[in-house]
């Protein structure tokens, strides 16, 4: 239910400070009706603004316009499923937003973080994904996982930790607008393996050594069968980080 809550608060934030409008036809030319802008209170439903989308201006705004809609068909969505399960409104949460603890894994950190930053050989790099490399199919399952949940992930950014400093270079890191938040994950898949298994332990203690907290930043998928890959099992791990932060959050004491 928080989550929930949490989802449709943001989308409400978005689409309150972006352009609203839809791709039509005008005249025999392809255009998009501006129907809200927020830097211009001239433009409502009534009065449009008409632009072609073959124009320099059409160029700016065309992905704009595709963001709304996605961001409107999503609270749309979201807020229809609300009202088939609860009688009361969702609780509206003020972005953005005031936490009680503090992390440097924001949404700020994941624009800018660049993936494959951890050196492995080029014959260790086999799986390619939009745009991105990895050395498994367990951890492109689990990048692939996350984006079905409707989240944007990166393969190994480069993660220098708050307390000693030391480099970790995460399987899959997960972007979370709605918390502004970046939730890093490993996909320990050969834990069968007495020798892996310590490499596992080593490097999850190397995380919490350096100030991270499982369930708050980073998640650990421990597999038995490195051959089965259960994405529901790491989807929960992710729901349960996400909640664990909206506990973080100061409008919900």
């Amino acid at each position: 239910m928080k989550h929930h809550e949490l989802k449709i608060s943001y989308l409400k934030y978005r689409l309150d400070r972006m352009p609203h409008g839809k791709f039509g036809l005008k005249g025999g030319h392809k255009v998009i009706y501006i129907t809200f802008d927020p830097t211009d209170k001239k433009i409502d439903s009534y009065h449009k603004k008409v632009i072609r989308i073959d124009s320099e201006e059409g160029h700016i705004y065309a992905p704009i316009i595709t963001e709304y809609l996605r961001l409107q068909r999503q609270l749309d969505n979201l807020s229809a499923l609300w009202n088939s399960i609860y009688f009361n409104e969702p609780r509206l949460v003020e972005y953005p937003l005031n936490k009680i603890r503090k992390t440097n894994l924001n949404c700020e950190f994941f624009r800018n973080a660049k993936p494959n930053q951890n050196l492995y050989k080029p014959e260790e790099l086999t799986i390619e994904y939009r745009g991105q490399w990895f050395r498994s199919k367990n951890e492109l399952s689990a990048a692939q996982a996350a984006e079905s949940m409707g989240y944007r992930f990166k393969s190994e950014v480069h993660v220098v930790g708050p307390k000693y400093q030391y480099d970790h270079f995460p399987d899959v890191s997960v972007e979370v607008p709605e918390l502004d938040l970046m939730i890093m994950s490993e996909i320990d898949g050969v834990m069968e393996k007495e020798s892996y298994r310590i490499k596992s332990v080593n490097r999850q203690n190397d995380y919490y050594e350096d100030g991270y907290r499982e369930f708050k930043d980073v998640v650990f998928l421990r597999m038995l069968d490195a051959g089965t890959f259960d994405a529901t099992e790491y989807q929960t791990l992710l729901r349960m980080a996400i909640e664990t932060n909206i506990d973080d959050l100061l409008a919900d004491r």
